[in-house]
């Protein structure tokens, strides 16, 4: 693939300053809704009895997942639940008991991503977030079920997390299935302490859910930098930042990014054998590492305290209103989440648009202008033109790499996408 050149959108750089923007921000944390809101965890333990794939003669291929799933739950049908650790009084957590184990009976409880249902505790509803964990495999010996399928026992665990509906627990699920994942450790150990466990889980809402909310009260308007980053796939050099800090911003610009709605149309789109709109996403093409290195000095983000800058950093217009749409109101991080899913779906929706002008100029030379045109008014010039080049058309159809350097010359001799 040719180098592509970057082009950006009404964009703003930012200059190497000698003071420090000053936040009037109390330690590293603004404020904080979890207080008022009512949070919940609780995390069991049982041994389940998976089928044996090893074991299996059949192909795998030809088993259908019902049937699979209808057989692992058949040989759960006699276990019971081990509470390790919650901060639910006794009555409700009988009820969050036998919701679980009602689930896992039916085989509706699943590995490696987490669901959310309503829950009603005495006279309250509550959204209850649970997640399976699958430990290790016990070495016992395998057992032979009614159709002489084999058996292995595994210690599998629960984690709950409840609070009220308005938290968005739906809205945060990736977040909450890494920080699942993050108390491994703890589970490998051999003495468990219900303690340490307690204090990881205790902080679930906090690390998972309003982390968005201190980056913005922190940084303010700058996190429109960190916005056109996360879109523009640039790695954000944080110096001076405590592991805390520089924690949520990761967190901040993980959320902002593209990644995870082009990979879930990309696997839509193989999974239904058709062409998608949307664009594919492929850290590793070509395209990508060319245009990484044409971006030049990384963007980097200095603190000291409550103070930060901004050096080699960029913003587009469009994330200009995305941060200030955030700004409005800093009390709810399923608000604020809900604010950055919104403005991701315009900007998918947009990189839509430009695909189909792309392909309409390759025949029509007033598509091109269009295309154009719509480049340098959508505020994310830049940010189309990023990801567009790692479409499979561009990567492959040399018309359309034709029509994209045709623009990038045009915005070239035009100085950017500044207006006449």
């Amino acid at each position: 693939m040719p180098e592509v050149p970057l082009y950006h959108s009404k964009i703003k750089m930012a200059a190497t300053v000698t003071d420090f923007t000053d936040v009037n921000v109390p330690g590293d944390l603004g404020p904080t809704k979890s207080q008022t809101l009512p949070l919940f965890f609780a995390l069991y333990s049982y041994h389940a009895n998976r089928p044996n794939k090893e074991s299996e003669s059949v192909d795998e291929s030809k088993v259908a997942v019902a049937e699979f799933l209808q057989r692992e739950a058949t040989s759960n049908q006699d276990f019971s639940l081990n509470r390790i650790v919650t901060d639910l009084s006794t009555e409700d957590e009988q009820v969050l008991r036998e919701f679980i184990a009602k689930k896992l009976s039916r085989g509706t409880v699943y590995g490696g991503s987490g669901d959310v249902h309503q829950l009603e505790l005495g006279e309250e509803t509550y959204s209850c977030y649970f997640y399976l964990l699958r430990q290790t495999s016990l070495d016992l010996e395998a057992e032979l079920d009614g159709t002489g399928g084999s058996f292995y026992t595994s210690q599998e665990y629960v984690i709950c997390y409840l609070s009220i509906p308005s938290a968005g627990l739906e809205i945060f699920r990736l977040e909450l299935d890494a920080y699942c994942d993050g108390i491994s450790y703890l589970l490998d150990q051999k003495d468990l302490s219900s303690d340490r466990i307690g204090a990881y889980l205790g902080k679930w809402y906090s690390e998972s859910t309003e982390y968005i909310s201190r980056c913005v009260v922190r940084f303010q308007e700058d996190i429109a930098y960190f916005i056109t980053a996360a879109l523009m796939e640039s790695h954000l050099d944080i110096q001076g930042a405590n592991p805390a800090v520089k924690d949520d911003v990761k967190k901040f610009m993980k959320a902002c990014s593209l990644s995870d709605l082009l990979q879930k149309a990309d696997k839509s789109k193989a999974a239904n054998n058709i062409e998608g709109l949307l664009l594919d996403l492929d850290v590793n093409s070509s395209s990508s590492s060319e245009t990484s290195s044409a971006q030049g000095d990384k963007p980097v983000l200095k603190i000291e305290g409550d103070k930060h800058k901004l050096e080699n950093a960029e913003k587009s217009s469009s994330s200009e209103e995305w941060a200030k749409a955030m700004l409005k109101d800093t009390s709810s991080p399923a608000l604020l989440r809900q604010v950055v899913e919104d403005f991701k779906l315009k900007t998918i929706q947009d990189l839509n648009t430009l695909k189909r002008l792309v392909r309409q100029a390759e025949t029509d030379h007033y598509a091109l202008f269009r295309a154009y045109t719509f480049l340098r008014d959508c505020g994310s010039g830049a940010v189309l033109l990023r990801q567009i080049w790692k479409d499979d058309n561009a990567e492959a159809i040399k018309d359309t790499q034709n029509v994209l350097r045709v623009l990038e010359d045009f915005i070239k001799d035009t100085n950017g996408f500044r207006k006449e």
